[in-house]
């Protein structure tokens, strides 16, 4: 006698690939709800857009003091950069308010039960303050831009509209690497006063170190908080290696340290 068994089919891969690609997308406007909720945080305050507008005054204020006093090498570049350093800064503030903020007003359990994947919510912050400072940048480039037309009919002295595109993206690239520093010293240490208040301080005190011999400025170099200067071509304190060990010290170990806490934290 004969038996005939059914053959049973293999699942189709086609489904599979559509989940996951469903999957994908949930995933993709989840964080992209996450980040539009973050950057609501940032103009819904009081603080923020009074922040705000302080950055763009400053902006404006940094770029103008060097326009009205310029000197032979005085050009768009320098004005540029000038502008930036201020909008740094209040951005890197920002950045800290909104992750230690949440902890100090008693409100992250919120955020929390609103969105309980932890790992994405930070990264929805870690890109909402990125965010910050390219729009942060942008304002204070345009400002300087305004301070060139402006300056001239003031000073009489017309002013060069070149850049080092080198010098320039270091000085940017530092307004992120503050930010990205007071965002995960924001996050290891949930306070908004101590982060700020060291990384608005720690420059000068590097400076009164370095000065002390060069081997101290060297060492300094290695836990600056604008360490991408040391890729300049001019640079000859420490290198490209000091971008590094700067990272590790700012960025890497206090944004692992914060976000191992808040995965494991209970809230």
């Amino acid at each position: 006698m004969t038996v005939h068994t059914a053959s049973v089919p293999a699942p189709a891969a086609a489904p599979v690939r559509a989940a996951r690609v469903a999957s994908n997308e949930t995933s993709g406007r989840a964080l992209a709800r996450a980040v539009a909720v973050e950057t609501r945080k940032l103009v819904n305050t009081r603080t923020g857009p009074v922040l705000i507008a302080a950055a763009a005054l400053l902006s404006g204020a940094f770029a103008g003091g060097r326009a009205l006093f310029p000197t032979t090498g005085t050009d768009f570049g320098h004005l540029a950069s000038m502008a930036v350093v201020p909008a740094s800064m209040i951005s890197m503030v920002l950045a800290v308010l909104l992750v230690a903020g949440e902890f100090s007003a008693r409100t992250a359990s919120v955020t929390l039960t609103l969105d309980p994947r932890r790992g994405r919510l930070v990264l929805a912050k870690s890109l909402t303050v990125l965010g910050l400072w390219v729009v942060a940048t942008t304002l204070a480039v345009v400002a300087a831009a305004l301070v060139m037309v402006v300056a001239p009919l003031i000073t009489g002295v017309t002013l060069a509209w070149t850049f080092d595109v080198a010098s320039l993206a270091v000085v940017a690239g530092n307004g992120a690497f503050l930010v990205l520093a007071g965002f995960a010293w924001a996050l290891a240490l949930r306070n908004a006063a101590a982060p700020i208040a060291f990384l608005l301080v720690w420059p000068t005190v590097a400076m009164l170190v370095g000065s002390i011999s060069d081997t101290a400025a060297r060492a300094m170099a290695f836990v600056a908080v604008d360490p991408l200067y040391e890729l300049l071509p001019d640079a000859t304190v420490a290198g490209p290696l000091a971008v590094v060990v700067a990272a590790m010290v700012w960025i890497v170990a206090p944004g692992t340290v914060g976000t191992l806490r808040l995965l494991r934290d209970d809230l």
